[in-house]
């Protein structure tokens, strides 16, 4: 049996000539929070209503949960919770009201909408009408919607777009605690690659529909080493006198830049520098971001 609760394989989707999804591997496995990013237009949100069953495969495969989804859909869809785009919701209705009208719908017990709302930290506020809560708070309540039926999967696409910083910390939070608390593996796609950094475990990166990379944040960082800055009174002198010194290093204006090194390495050549009476103002790693590697892997591509 897989190890993941979501494979794909060979995923393809194609609008008359247009390819928007080909040939896509994702694998997802039990527990992660998985950050599926990627400039808009690269193929997200495709790839998202193909594995919820809203946009059928031109060609490829998918399983979730081991269940092949041409055979076994309504007994997988059973077992996700989605929030696609933005969530539609009674704006007349108290946030208890709307989730009742949805958990009729999937015939849950009365009790989990008290669950729910307590999940999204909205108790407080469930006799209110939708239309008066905040796109933050709206945004919540999509996502307890999304848990009425106790899922084992969530998937969300762009569920922080528009909110202010506030909500989106409201949002990161909220999912950072549901694969403990709760025991919900999350899919979450995003262009806003600091939100994925601060809140995924493994990240997939998705460009001009096919996926170029795929792994834990932290090899994705690795792809790029991280240099060492020292700021120096007199930057050209210090440079010429450390290369003559076997020290390889760069200068760009009044600071000298040090491929990752030891940190021995590090201290001769701060050590060398005093000892040649030059004053040393700031020693730093300098790595590049997250946002910055994705742009490389991208070519720049989309906005971000």
């Amino acid at each position: 049996m897989s190890n993941y609760i979501i494979e794909t394989e060979k995923l393809t989707k194609k609008y008359g000539a247009r390819r928007v999804v080909h040939q896509v591997d994702l694998k997802v496995k039990k527990g992660e929070i998985y950050g599926f990013l990627g400039p808009n237009g690269a193929g997200k949100t495709t790839t998202i209503k193909m594995l919820l069953g809203l946009a059928r495969p031109t060609k490829g495969s998918i399983h979730i949960f081991g269940k092949d989804m041409k055979k076994d859909k309504l007994a997988v869809l059973k077992k996700i919770g989605s929030l696609v785009e933005y969530p539609s919701y009674y704006g007349h209705l108290t946030a208890y009201e709307n989730l009742e009208a949805v958990r009729i719908l999937l015939d849950a017990p009365k009790s989990r909408i008290d669950e729910v709302l307590s999940i999204v930290r909205l108790t407080r506020d469930a006799k209110r009408p939708v239309k008066g809560f905040s796109l933050g708070m709206k945004q919540r309540l999509g996502i307890a919607t999304a848990l009425l039926g106790n899922p084992e999967l969530l998937i969300l696409d762009e569920p922080t777009n528009g909110l202010d910083p506030s909500g989106i910390i409201e949002i990161r939070e909220l999912l950072k605690s549901m694969p403990k608390e709760h025991g919900i593996t999350i899919v979450v796609s995003s262009h806003l690659l600091s939100e994925i950094d601060q809140m995924a475990t493994q990240v997939g990166i998705i460009s001009k529909g096919e996926m170029i990379f795929q792994d834990s944040i932290e090899t994705l960082r690795k792809r790029s080493s991280s240099k060492i800055k020292l700021t120096v009174n007199d930057a050209q002198s210090a440079w010429r006198n450390l290369m003559s010194n076997g020290f390889k290093t760069d200068v760009v204006q009044n600071q000298l830049f040090v491929d990752s090194v030891t940190d021995e390495k590090i201290a001769e050549i701060v050590s060398s520098l005093v000892k040649n009476d030059y004053s040393i103002y700031r020693v730093e790693e300098e790595k590049k971001s997250l946002e910055e590697i994705f742009l490389e892997l991208t070519g720049g591509e989309g906005s971000l």
